[in-house]
């Protein structure tokens, strides 16, 4: 597989910004999870306000962007990068429909886990602060009108304040 670049929307509180990230043959989620590094490197950088994600209000060749800053990633259209690279590394991971809050965002999806229905082993087996979700809808809390929504979106999960189910794991599957 040859190394990526991708694009990705990250959200902080204030701003969505949109850039390409080197990945080289490894996933977005474990790029953001790399302790060796607490900022990304961003190409071709636009930055927006929240409250008006499409009005572009700054944009930059390249930007630094700290990983504590990140509430969310979404990543546009169907990729989840890197499917191809886990063929081998499959864990048995069941769906949880759950909604979360990561202030100022309620984001509701799939989460994936390993084990029992217990959602506080999200804490504890998934490992790294940012944790892949699928079939992501995300509301900014101050003005509900303003939502965004991915095939795929990498949530920081230090920031997590209230994560529920909504259904248990059996009558999804």
């Amino acid at each position: 597989m040859p190394p990526e670049v991708i694009t990705a929307d990250f959200f902080t509180n204030q701003h969505r910004v949109r850039g390409r990230i080197f990945t080289g043959d490894r996933r977005l989620t474990d790029v953001l999870n790399d302790q060796l590094y607490s900022s990304l490197e961003l190409l071709e950088v636009e930055v927006a306000r929240v409250v008006e994600p499409e009005k572009v209000v700054y944009t930059y060749p390249s930007a630094v962007l700290m990983k504590e800053a990140i509430a969310f990633v979404i990543i546009p259209g169907e990729r989840s990068n890197g499917a191809e690279s886990r063929i081998f590394k499959f864990i048995e991971k069941r769906p949880y429909e759950v909604v979360l809050t990561v202030p100022p965002y309620e984001i509701s999806g799939v989460l994936h886990l390993r084990g029992t229905g217990d959602l506080r082993m999200l804490l504890v087996r998934e490992v790294g602060h940012f944790v892949p979700m699928t079939q992501a809808r995300a509301v900014f809390t101050l003005f509900p009108k303003v939502k965004f929504s991915g095939e795929v979106a990498i949530v920081n999960k230090r920031l997590m304040e209230v994560v529920g189910a909504l259904e248990t794991p059996d009558t999804i599957l």
